[in-house]
């Protein structure tokens, strides 16, 4: 029993130590004399430590590789394998005399060794006892095995044979199998080929399509070659014939969880050559043996002396650089380094300096050389010591080209940065330099501005001449606006027609000043559209960063204000943001939603809900109604009352009826199961001269049939130009769509204006259903209203059926359709899909 000690592990623990060296066997020990409630059990061969393994309970393995009776691989090995009665997760740590390639990482991988260590590095070894046998205490969880077979003595067969190893979870049909594996998605699979409901080649199938990376082991008891060539080639990682041995299900089952291992192990392999030594000349037969292996490398190793000389160079280096390797052996690495980057390699050899001075890795490191024609290349530098012989330290380095991978990176750091369309700087640049500029204002006392900018009706040229003709507008102004600013000023295209200018270190007086030229240059800006010359205004809100907030979006939000102010005063006009503007609160809430859903669309947090509407007559689900939720970036879901009454406010519902629009014909098309979806409209929906040509656009690049889709708007958006609405409903029934009217009741004279609408379906207002099982009025009124609309040749739906009162109420009056949550609450796709497929399961 070792001394007690502050420094000590949670829990009492055994450590046997296997090594027939005497000398290294104490130097082991004596190294954990600093561990207290540890106790140390010394064995010098295989045989010794196979008998106290099997008597007692051992919390870590520390073995030698050179055992003469049983190398320290295989007697690993074997507690891996579950056949001794230790442990098969016993941590195990090889030691060795001396350090060479031979121990390589994925060697200890294979055998499942937790961590190597040569014994001049025997100092590592308490800290990392305690870290090893921590993580025992703490429990390691098994891989998880699912297993797809019928057969029930099979099953019990793989139960028993691999147990010890695996976490499993049996599934006796196809079907229950694959489900079994979409929701707990297990680490393996094994999958007989024949099985009853969907086939194990289907079942590999519908796996690889929706996770190419899944192991999948086969079995049968009835293959052909043609067959196992088939599996393997749909993306099967083993096959197993019926019946199997033991051993040999546990050895194909070890093999395919480890597959990655193997996988990441020979990817590794060109990036991690291991250092080639020269220490002792007994070596030099196994350097000589390597060195064709260096040549045949695509990475260039490389070996420096300690003043960074050259000493030893592979082929790669001739193929890549285009310098023979004897001219270059004896310079100095910096002959190579390209001028542009000779500071980067001052810091290159001071960090590596360091790192050797206090004994610490060194760092990786990336330089750009200069090949024989005078191009530059990107390397990355992998670096680690080399002692070849006493007090003589050099260093062996792995050199792989980077050029395409840097080339790429600077492709997306500018992409990242500028607007596609014209160049200028994007959103994300321009919102993390006013971020930079509203905390200088706040830390120095710095003054700087933002100017918002929007071009004047600029959405009759897309309307009028077209997209592209609108984007050529864009480009050339943009050209000209970046004439105009200062050198340290940013110019930034935030989307659409709306530019936003940074202006650092600026008076007051200056920023108005500014503005009106940029008014100015819009103005006399103009552009010939077929036979017209066309000219534009712009409206400018101007706001200081001068140190009152330090949030920057709150900066985004003045000048986003004062542009609203200067439209809502007439356009053309320049206003800089003033809190006691009559209009700052109402704007300031309907720009911070506006920014909110604008922000929201472009992250893809606009989420559809499905509501399902049923058909009384046919007693089945007939269609759903898409709703739309703003999913927070917290993940709450929040409820349309919070944000379209602001949006309808600042006249911007038309981008969420056109991002609706879209998302819901794609989950048409994603899901056919839906069958038909209900689309609400806004009523500024209707005033958008391009919705027709945008549904057309997007049932075009869906296939979508159009008879799938019914688009809703309100009785009173509906009859607030009625005129309009009537067209529009016309183009969409063109289309092939049909029309309903919501909320139908809520009007003054709705009897007298449904025969004017040319909808196909009537929606009862839910003021009048809600309360129907109490209120007799109620009664006689949806009665009346549901005859008219059936007499006029259209469908009457109710909503708001909240209970199994109403909704017999409602039947026995003959409505078509019902909705509320009685029938069934909004839901995302997802669940829809869910309880359709339970629903199928069950009919079937």
């Amino acid at each position: 029993m070792l001394p007690n000690n502050t420094n000590q592990p949670d829990s009492p623990i055994n450590i046997l130590i296997v090594n027939n060296d005497s000398q290294a066997l104490a130097t082991i020990d004596a190294s954990l004399q600093v561990l207290a409630q540890a106790t140390t059990i010394c064995v010098d061969s295989a045989q010794k430590a196979l008998r106290v393994l099997r008597q007692q309970t051992i919390d870590l393995l520390i073995v030698d590789i050179d055992i003469p009776d049983l190398d320290g691989w295989r007697l690993s090995r074997l507690v891996r394998s579950g056949i001794l009665l230790c442990r098969i997760d016993l941590p195990i740590v090889i030691t060795a005399q001396t350090w060479c390639e031979r121990i390589a990482e994925v060697t200890a991988r294979e055998y499942g060794i937790n961590q190597l260590l040569p014994l001049e590095h025997i100092a590592q070894l308490p800290p990392l006892v305690k870290s090893l046998t921590r993580k025992q205490q703490a429990g390691t969880a098994k891989p998880r095995l699912l297993v797809i077979e019928d057969e029930p003595d099979t099953a019990e067969l793989i139960r028993r044979f691999l147990s010890a190893s695996f976490d499993i979870e049996f599934a006796s049909e196809g079907d229950v199998g694959l489900q079994a594996w979409i929701q707990g998605r297990q680490d393996l699979i094994l999958l007989d080929v024949m099985l009853p409901k969907l086939s194990g080649r289907d079942i590999l199938i519908e796996i690889q399509n929706i996770d190419p990376n899944q192991p999948i082991v086969m079995m049968t008891a009835h293959t052909t070659i043609d067959q196992a060539e088939e599996l393997m080639l749909l993306g099967a990682v083993d096959f197993l014939p019926k019946p199997f041995r033991a051993e040999q299900l546990r050895k194909v089952c070890d093999i395919a969880i480890h597959r990655d291992d193997y996988l990441v192990s020979n990817a590794q392999f060109a990036e991690r050559v291991k250092t080639v030594q020269e220490r002792e000349r007994e070596y030099r037969a196994l350097y000589e043996s390597h060195h064709q292996l260096l040549n045949d490398l695509q990475s260039v190793v490389m070996e420096l002396d300690a003043d960074f000389n050259i000493q030893y160079l592979n082929q790669a280096w001739e193929t890549m650089m285009g310098f023979s390797i004897s001219e270059c052996l004896g310079k100095p690495l910096e002959t190579f380094v390209s001028n542009e980057d000779f500071s980067q390699y001052t810091l290159f050899k001071s960090k590596i300096r360091k790192s050797l001075q206090h004994n610490k890795p060194c760092p990786e490191f990336e330089l750009c050389l200069s090949n024989y024609r005078g191009q530059k290349l990107w390397v990355q530098l992998k670096i680690s010591r080399s002692t070849k012989l006493q007090g003589s330290e050099n260093l062996t380095i792995c050199l792989d080209n980077i050029t395409e991978r840097r080339e790429s990176q600077e492709q997306l750091k500018y992409l990242a940065m500028h607007d596609s369309l014209t160049g200028l700087y994007n959103r994300h640049f321009f919102e993390s330099t006013l971020a930079q500029l509203t905390a200088d204002s706040v830390r120095n006392n710095r003054q700087h501005a933002l100017v918002y900018l929007d071009l004047d009706h600029f959405k009759v040229i897309n309307d009028t001449f077209g997209h592209q003709k609108g984007d050529e507008v864009l480009r050339e102004m943009s050209h000209l606006l970046s004439k105009r600013i200062r050198g340290t000023d940013i110019l930034c295209r935030l989307g659409g027609d709306e530019f936003a200018i940074l202006l650092r270190d600026i008076k007051a007086n200056e920023v108005y000043e500014f503005a009106r030229n940029i008014q100015q240059i819009v103005a006399e800006f103009t552009f010939q559209l077929q036979e017209q010359r066309i000219s534009l205004g712009s409206s400018i809100g101007l706001t200081l960063i001068d140190g009152s907030t330090n949030n920057p979006e709150e900066h985004l939000m003045r000048a986003d204000i004062a542009l609203y102010v200067a439209k809502g005063r007439g356009r053309n006009l320049i206003h800089q943001y003033d809190p006691l503007d009559s209009e700052s609160d109402e704007l300031r809430h309907s720009v911070n939603t506006s920014q909110k859903i604008r922000k929201a669309i472009m992250e893809d947090r606009m989420v559809l809900y499905f509501q399902p509407i049923f058909d009384i007559k046919n007693n089945r689900v007939s269609y759903y109604e898409a709703l739309v939720r703003l999913r927070e970036t917290d993940g709450r879901i929040v409820g349309p009352d919070t944000f379209i009454p602001a949006l309808e406010s600042a006249g911007e519902m038309h981008l969420l009826d056109r991002w609706i629009i879209k998302l819901a014909i794609h989950t048409l098309h994603k899901h056919p199961e839906l069958n038909h979806i209900a689309i609400n409209l806004s009523a500024q929906a209707f005033k958008d001269e391009n919705l027709t040509p945008s549904i057309l656009e997007n049932l075009n690049a869906t296939g979508v049939n159009p008879k799938r889709i019914t688009f809703e708007l309100t009785e009173s958006a509906s009859l607030f130009n009625l005129h309009i609405t009537q067209k529009v409903i016309a183009d969409l029934h063109k289309l092939g769509c049909s029309f309903s009217v919501d909320d139908f009741g809520s009007g003054f004279s709705s009897f007298a204006y449904l025969k004017d609408l040319p909808a196909d379906y009537i929606k009862l207002d839910g003021s009048f259903i809600q309360n129907l099982h109490r209120d007799q009025i109620d009664q006689t009124l949806v009665k009346s209203m549901i005859q008219v609309i059936q007499a006029l040749g259209k469908k009457a739906v109710a909503e708001y059926v909240e209970n199994e009162a109403i909704l017999e109420i409602l039947k026995d009056m003959g409505v078509d359709f019902v909705q509320g949550y009685h029938i069934g609450h909004p839901l995302p796709v997802e669940k829809i899909l869910l309880q359709h497929n339970k629903t199928e399961a069950s009919q079937a």
